[in-house]
């Protein structure tokens, strides 16, 4: 179902603009400061390449998928005499007038296609950035380049949607009606700078997975890892990479019953302990070649402790129960102490020390404290007070997984409640301009053993038969902004296999939090009807034939701050 049709009325009020009476070639485009590389016009449904993508974007031989007839224009805008921001649109030749901008993850440099790709379908002018360089892997593009370090920091996105507003005016011959951004991990980041820094680029936000508090987030991999033994890897302490994946297994398999529903789910994951002792050599629970000896029981247990600065201070949460370790855990190459976890070796040598000789190898609480003070970039930019964004109508809508490898989301909970503070806002005040949804069972942005599926960032292609408001985070956002209809839950989707707008294996509905989503106690394993606003549980394998119905509904619980 087309997306226009989904959303007829707010289409209605911003009719479709014909963008092939303008010309698709560069002489269309005069923006400051800017060059104009290409502009090329593509039929829906053909396939162009993207030669010179550097390996870490992908392939040499990367190719995108055509959604919609449109005119793809690349540019690069001079942010400096020393730094430069390239973006791309996909300007959609049936244009909702809305406009649509991304970003990436980790460390940023790659034009984020699978969400352009999502929003020329749905009729936006969509827009992607490299973050100022390009690459996800490496430290040479930071390395004594302070300005690129801006752009990557907190400057690339404002950049995008000031160029946005500038290239669709350019085009179409009209301003966009309106502009949002979608963006998860460090994505996610800038969607909140944005909304700190730079209040007036768009009048919606999703926010997925975001990285806030991004060189805590960065730090903790390196520490975790010296708390479990690392770099010595022979050392009594050191807790071996596949006694991680039985450590998870277990912790899993007790708490998991604890929400109601044995699912493979630890829904709250915050909410929950585990004594690690349980796990020692001689209790049974772990077979020898994996079970803990007794400085591995404590490497285990400071593993799922909040990590605190050099003066005392708690400045990350603690590593979610439950959640895949290996960020920290998979730390060696062929015997050899190495971290997986790239990013932290190359922002602390590119960006931090700016230091070709620096290594990660005592990576500890001081590394992290110094980070802290240089801020490269403005990296962390203290999202909190988000009054002017507020105060100008503004919408943020957020969505964060329970079992999430990468971001902890309690960092979201910690966020919520810092905004809430720093505005002295009611749960309803503040619900009119910030929402947010826990995914439980879903990764870092996506997929996972959960009903994870709800139109998410980074994720291509969506289920085009599932683009409404309650179903797609980007229809929500768009009926919140455009009509005042606030999303009260977001149905997520599993698909089997994971093949997005294949055969469902199950549904939930997401709530706005901080309400749950709560089992009735009938049935077995979640799962959402399509007609009904009803819920069938299944357990994992069953055949449909056997489905039970229940019902459920999202529960309010007390919110600390």
């Amino acid at each position: 179902m087309a997306f226009k049709h989904l959303l007829a009325a707010l289409n209605a009020a911003f009719p479709l603009v014909r963008g092939a009476s303008y010309a698709c070639n560069p002489a269309t485009f005069s923006l400051p400061d800017t060059t104009v590389i290409s502009a090329s016009p593509h039929s829906n449904a053909s396939q162009i390449g993207l030669p010179g993508t550097v390996a870490s974007c992908g392939e040499p031989d990367l190719v995108a998928n055509i959604t919609a007839d449109l005119c793809r224009v690349v540019l690069s805008v001079q942010t400096s005499p020393s730094s430069a921001v390239q973006i791309e649109a996909w300007l959609p030749d049936e244009w909702s007038g809305r406009l649509l901008s991304t970003s990436d993850g980790g460390i940023g440099g790659c034009i984020d296609y699978q969400t352009i790709q999502n929003g020329a379908y749905l009729g936006f002018a969509s827009f992607g950035t490299n973050a100022g360089h390009n690459g996800s892997v490496g430290f040479d593009f930071f390395l004594n380049q302070p300005e690129v370090l801006n752009d990557f920091g907190h400057r690339a996105v404002h950049v995008e949607a000031e160029t946005a507003k500038l290239v669709a005016t350019q085009f179409y011959g009209c301003a966009a009606s309106k502009s949002y951004y979608a963006g998860c991990s460090t994505g996610g980041r800038q969607a909140f700078q944005e909304a700190r820094l730079y209040p007036e680029d768009f009048d919606g936000i999703i926010a997925g997975s975001p990285g806030i508090d991004w060189l805590h987030i960065v730090a903790s991999k390196g520490i975790i890892a010296r708390r479990i033994g690392w770099p010595y890897l022979n050392s009594s302490a050191y807790v071996r990479t596949e006694q991680w994946t039985a450590i998870v297994a277990e912790i899993v398999k007790i708490l998991d019953p604890l929400d109601g529903v044995v699912d493979g789910i630890i829904d709250n994951p915050t909410t929950q302990r585990f004594d690690p002792a349980i796990l020692a050599c001689g209790t049974g629970v772990l077979n020898a070649s994996v079970c803990l000896h007794p400085a591995q029981v404590e490497s285990v247990r400071k593993a799922y402790e909040p990590i605190a600065n050099t003066a005392g201070q708690i400045v990350y949460p603690s590593f979610e129960l439950g959640s895949n370790t290996g960020v920290f855990s998979a730390n060696q190459v062929n015997g050899t102490a190495q971290l997986s976890y790239t990013i932290l070796q190359d922002f602390w040598l590119g960006a931090v020390y700016n230091n070709t000789g620096w290594t990660p190898m005592n990576f500890n609480e001081t590394d992290m404290d110094f980070s802290i003070i240089v801020n490269p970039g403005r990296v962390n930019a203290g999202e909190t007070d988000l009054s002017a964004f507020y105060k100008r109508g503004g919408k943020i809508l957020s969505y964060h997984g329970r079992n999430d490898e990468t971001v902890m989301s309690a960092l979201s909970e910690r966020l919520f409640a810092g905004v809430q503070s720093s505005l002295e806002l009611s749960l309803d005040e503040i619900h009119s301009f910030y929402r947010l949804f826990f995914i439980p069972g879903m990764h870092h942005c996506s997929p996972g053993l959960g009903a994870w599926s709800i139109g998410n960032a980074q994720s291509y292609p969506w289920d085009y038969s599932r683009l409404d408001p309650e179903h797609n985070v980007l229809s929500a956002l768009v009926r919140w902004v455009e009509s005042g209809t606030a999303p009260d839950h977001i149905i997520g989707t599993k698909y089997v296999n994971d093949d997005v707008g294949g055969e469902v294996q199950s549904q939930r509905r997401h709530c706005v939090y901080p309400q749950i989503s709560k089992w009735d106690g009938r049935g077995n394993v979640w799962r959402i009807d399509l007609i009904k606003d009803t819920e069938i549980f299944v357990h994992l394998g069953l055949p449909t034939s056997t489905l039970n119905v229940g019902t459920s509904q999202c529960i309010p619980i007390m919110l600390c701050v």
